[in-house]
């Protein structure tokens, strides 16, 4: 497992450099040192650079990365902090409210692993190249590195906007780095999914020691995503097209099977997360136990909304995506008990949660070996939806939409106009439900009540107003949204730390 073997690596690194005896440490030579000078002599050190990069996804402890998967959720009308504990990750909360500073951790992680993540891969594109292995081992690492750069900076940009753009591993002589047009990020990131899918194999083509990672369906499926947030509609629907007439996905697993933990890599899955159990690693994901009720033994975060849960009303997707208090789940949970003290809106998402007999003995909450998919086909056809409704192809944007649709035995859609690109986004919400898209989805798409607005503003006004007025669920009450402005939070502030320390070279997004 590509996570695993980083973590392995790590341990041998830190034991080599430190290989000298404890006593008079200070004045022992330094006997294993590894440098750059003398690595990648080999494809095994390679492949665990490149691990290195694949690791920089999920990192070994909860709150490097996995919480901020949720941050697509909490910041929209899925999903509240949850966990009513002020005090309990309130940074966490704060987000969730529009209450955002550039001193909030959550944004200083996100960045901060996200630019790991590049330098790692900035090390393996500089080094492999002149590294003795053959010419076909090069460009398939190579190019997986060029896809992983590529997610982090589609990371990076969508949360901050400008962000510095580096394609050489950063040393401490560099000068401090400014930031760089969006433009300019998102034409680094076609970039390097071009490369990496000129290369990549197809899914099919993978061994099975390969699977999870990159493949050119995968590339070329953020390419077509990167054209969507850029609202280059002419290159994302044909490009989307020709990723679902290859044929390497569909929808064959029924939507409960989706989130399994015991089908990884499904049908539908273009890029998750790979994880797996172990005894002494920590290689496994966080999210079943964040996300799970604190009288399930979880953390309480990430709660759905009563909002989302009406939405879902009498589809059939809503009982294998919420879990609501006093529902029926399995045997062992007759009566699921959402510790309605300690929790936000009486609900759970059902996606990330693990039956019993499926969780770890010990260090669940890193070692619980659910795969986190990242990319779905499901997604892909919904964005092929969208791009081909802005072309006014709405034959096709409607074969699309009743494709997801059949799969849960719902008949298909006929609508036209403004009400087709509306059922296009409300089958968005219902398909991909917490899932971390919604507020990402909401503020790159154009509002309908307010045309030259995010859509997120009309979403989060009309939010509050069922909150402080119609609701009478749990969540009643709860003025979450009301902090929302939008010519500020559709992007996030650049992490003040950051800022200090390039000494104000970089600057500060508006309104922080």
């Amino acid at each position: 497992m590509m996570i695993r073997n980083i973590r392995i690596f790590i341990v041998l690194s830190i034991l080599a450099v430190f290989g000298a005896s404890c006593n008079d440490f200070l004045d022992q030579p330094i006997l294993g040192k590894q440098v750059l000078e003398n690595y990648f002599a080999n494809e095994d050190e390679c492949l665990k650079a490149l691990s290195g990069c694949y690791a920089s996804l999920s990192p070994e402890d909860w709150w490097e990365n996995d919480l901020f998967y949720l941050v697509g959720d909490i910041c929209s009308d899925d999903a509240f902090k949850g966990n009513s504990l002020e005090g309990d990750q309130r940074d966490f909360g704060e987000l969730a409210r529009f209450n955002i500073t550039p001193q909030n951790e959550w944004i200083q992680y996100k960045w901060q692993y996200a630019y790991e993540q590049v330098y790692r891969c900035n090390l393996v594109i500089k080094n492999v190249p002149d590294a003795p292995v053959s010419d076909t081992f090069k460009a398939q690492v190579l190019a997986e590195a060029k896809f992983l750069r590529a997610f982090a900076y589609f990371e990076l940009v969508k949360n901050f906007g400008d962000v510095p753009l580096l394609l050489e591993p950063l040393t401490v002589n560099d000068p401090k780095q400014e930031r760089v047009a969006a433009a300019l990020i998102w034409g680094q990131i076609e970039k390097d999914l071009k490369e990496a899918a000129d290369v990549l194999p197809e899914r099919s083509e993978q061994t099975a020691s390969a699977i999870g990672r990159a493949t050119k369906g995968a590339a070329l499926a953020y390419l077509a995503k990167a054209y969507v947030y850029q609202e280059k509609w002419s290159d994302a629907e044909p490009l989307a097209k020709q990723i679902i007439d290859t044929g390497e996905y569909n929808l064959n697993d029924p939507f409960t099977n989706v989130w399994s933990i015991h089908n990884p890599n499904g049908n539908g899955s273009i890029f998750e997360i790979q994880t797996v159990f172990d005894n002494v690693l920590d290689a496994g994901t966080v999210l079943p136990v964040f996300t799970r009720s604190r009288a399930d033994g979880g953390w309480g975060f990430a709660t759905p909304s009563s909002h989302l849960d009406n939405f879902m009303a009498g589809d059939p997707r809503r009982n294998a995506t919420i879990i609501k208090h006093g529902d029926y789940v399995d045997e062992d949970y007759p009566s699921y008990d959402t510790q309605l003290s300690e929790n936000e809106t009486g609900r759970i998402n059902r996606k990330y949660w693990i039956a019993w007999n499926d969780r770890p003995a010990q260090s669940e909450h890193t070692r619980t070996p659910l795969n986190h998919i990242l990319f779905r086909y499901a997604d892909l056809l919904l964005l092929h939806a969208e791009a081909a409704w802005h072309n006014d192809h709405e034959g096709e944007a409607i074969a699309s939409v009743n494709k997801v649709r059949q799969r849960v035995g719902l008949s298909g859609i006929s609508s036209t106009g403004e009400q087709l690109l509306l059922d296009i986004y409300h089958e968005r919400r219902m398909e991909l439900a917490l899932e971390g898209h919604r507020y990402y989805d909401l503020k790159r798409q154009k509002g309908l009540k307010y045309p030259n607005s995010p859509r997120l503003r009309e979403v989060m006004e009309e939010f509050v107003d069922y909150n402080l007025g119609a609701n009478s669920d749990y969540d009643a009450g709860n003025a979450k949204g009301q902090l929302f402005d939008e010519d500020v939070h559709v992007l996030f502030p650049i992490p003040q730390a950051e800022i200090d320390l390039s000494e104000g070279t970089l600057k500060q997004n508006s309104g922080y």
